[in-house]
């Protein structure tokens, strides 16, 4: 990464674009605490902060969906909700015992479902849900601890028409309950209909922030590609394929 300036305002989804090898990752890795940034300083609310390991992120607030999910599959959604964090009954000697107070977890885990608003049964075991259920699963997992910034590298991956759409859906309906969301996707279309503003990466660079009613999808390719101004964005076009061309 060189001087990438990155921000993110209260309530908005931003959306981080960029081709393989352009930095996203290495950027939200650095921005949730995987990694620890060489140089420069991020700042949350406005305050200087360091992070040590991701649970110091989640801590003030950051948590991250990643592409892979990290659910376990042959457990219950619940107990995916709550993984690692299990409730327990009986004081401190249920917790050194490990009593998983069950109750209250498939309570707990069916009220932060309903906020993703895809019908999901709490004692059902992931191995046994939709591409779109398992993402819900990882989202209400993610809003357990009632972050105030979400994460999310690329919800729609490999999910079917319809169970983009579901995920397309509660991405907005998060926002709408005022959580700020960094949208990493390979999906202009998508980046297009959701986000509020648009970042886009090439070659560990920051070329443009973009508000996303202000700019086309061939910009936002172009920039991809590594266009600096107005003139290099006319060298692309899109083919009736979709793919991008340059003249």
């Amino acid at each position: 990464m060189e001087n990438v300036d990155f921000s993110v305002r209260d309530g908005e989804i931003m959306a981080l674009v960029g081709d393989n090898g352009a930095g996203k990752s290495t950027l939200i890795k650095t921005l949730c605490g995987v990694h620890e940034p060489t140089s420069g300083s991020i700042y949350v609310r406005g305050e200087s902060v360091e992070f040590d390991d991701y649970n110091d992120a989640r801590e003030l607030g950051i948590e991250t969906v990643y592409q892979d999910l990290a659910l376990a599959e042959d457990q219950t959604v619940a107990a995916n909700v709550f993984l690692g964090h299990e409730p327990v009954r009986g004081g401190r000697l249920g917790r050194w015992l490990g009593l998983v107070d069950e109750e209250q977890m498939f309570r707990e885990a069916r009220e932060n479902l309903e906020k993703v608003q895809i019908p999901v049964d709490p004692k059902a075991k992931v191995k046994n849900l939709s591409g779109g259920q398992q993402q819900a699963v990882a989202i209400a997992r993610a809003l357990q601890s009632d972050p105030d910034i979400l994460i999310m590298d690329e919800p729609t991956s490999a999910l079917s028409i319809e169970g983009a759409r579901n995920v397309l859906r509660v991405i907005d309906g998060l926002r709408d309950q005022g959580l700020t969301i960094i949208l990493i996707s390979h999906n202009i279309r998508h980046v297009l209909r959701l986000a509020d503003r648009v970042s886009v990466l090439a070659q560990g660079r920051l070329m443009g922030v973009r508000d996303t009613d202000e700019v086309s999808r061939n910009e936002i390719i172009a920039l991809m590609m590594g266009a600096e101004d107005e003139e290099d964005f006319a060298d692309f076009e899109l083919s009736p394929s979709g793919e991008e061309t340059s003249a």
